[in-house]
């Protein structure tokens, strides 16, 4: 069964987190910064950033996918898709450039989650 809504949101933010990871390597390119125990000071940000959209963008869009094969209209598949991956833009560039966009970011992740978590116990019991 195709997931449209799912796709162009998971394909999304996939690539989001793509583009931070490589962010990552480029700068352990440039600093010859390699797997170690001491993290430079350089690559905190980025590396949070990164990890936290690959921690997170995974449970969303299997959320997103569970409830687009349960029959919810697409308006609302797209709104909490898209709220998801403007949480996880908004959360990057605020860690990033270290101003308070990460905390609406995280935010609007957290909102998103639940809404998609209680929607989808609910669905189990309606």
């Amino acid at each position: 069964m195709p997931l449209p809504v799912t796709l162009l949101y998971g394909g999304a933010c996939a690539l989001l987190v793509t583009l931070l990871g490589t962010h990552v390597s480029l700068i352990r390119l440039r600093t010859k910064t390699f797997s170690s125990a001491d993290l430079p000071r350089d690559l905190a940000r980025p590396v949070r950033a990164h990890g936290n959209a690959a921690e997170w963008v995974p449970l969303g869009i299997i959320l997103l996918a569970l409830l687009e094969l349960s029959g919810l209209p697409s308006r609302t598949l797209h709104i909490l898709g898209g709220a998801l991956f403007a949480g996880r833009v908004l959360h990057a560039v605020g860690i990033l450039s270290k101003n308070s966009l990460s905390v609406v970011g995280a935010t609007v992740n957290y909102l998103v989650m639940t809404a998609m978590s209680v929607w989808a116990i609910w669905l189990h019991f309606a």
